[in-house]
């Protein structure tokens, strides 16, 4: 069982905790129905996602265990902001918004401990962001997927612990489907990683920190 610190610590010990099981492509919640708790996921992947104006989906955020989703929901009292959905299936604990908000309301240390939570989301996100803005999309690929070996990691076989459909990676990388069939088609070619069935084996870690380097390097000023 994962060691909670923290926020994560607190709701996991709070006494009528709801244990919920959700299985791959199954609902947590709704990008815009109103808030009725928040979930500490304590195994599996859910990816967050957010509607566009082409009545497409754009996935802002990859969760995993230990992370606390419906948080800023909850706390600000409006609706969800984004949709939450199961990559894998995933075991989380639920707490209703009502319980939480009792639950920290008379105690600061509670409230400081929901505060750093959501700053380090904010800056989670932003890094994704700014990392991928101004940078061609094979080298946002190559920034993602050393993000996600980072954070997921790799097993002996180096392949990465969470698997992506090719709609998945496109939308978190801000890439078109097409162009990403290419870029994967090509990073493939050169030895760089392989790709089937949603599996991402990477083949060569140091080549992609090296285009990732490079890249840095390149927008520093002279």
């Amino acid at each position: 069982m994962a060691k909670y610190t923290g926020l994560e610590e607190i709701i996991k010990n709070y006494k009528d905790l709801i244990p919920l099981v959700f299985h791959k492509n199954e609902l947590l919640f709704q990008e815009g129905e109103s808030a009725k708790g928040i979930y500490c996921i304590e195994s599996g992947n859910v990816k967050l996602s957010k509607k566009e104006a082409n009545d497409g989906d754009r996935i802002v955020h990859l969760a995993a265990k230990g992370e606390i989703l419906g948080l800023h929901a909850v706390v600000n009292r409006h609706n969800y902001t984004n949709s939450a959905v199961a990559l894998t299936k995933t075991h989380s604990c639920f707490i209703t918004a009502d319980d939480f908000l009792k639950l920290i309301e008379d105690n600061n240390t509670y409230k400081l401990l929901v505060m750093k939570s959501l700053c380090s989301r904010i800056d989670t996100m932003e890094n994704h962001i700014n990392r991928i803005s101004d940078k061609p999309s094979d080298e946002r690929f190559a920034d993602t997927l050393l993000m996600l070996v980072n954070k997921y990691g790799l097993n002996r076989s180096r392949e990465l612990n969470i698997h992506l459909s090719l709609d998945e990676i496109a939308s978190f990388t801000c890439t078109s489907k097409s162009y990403m069939k290419k870029i994967i088609s090509d990073f493939s070619q050169r030895g760089l990683i392989s790709f089937s069935g949603g599996i991402i084996n990477i083949r060569n870690l140091p080549q992609l920190e090296n285009i990732v380097n490079l890249s840095s390097k390149a927008a520093l000023p002279s």
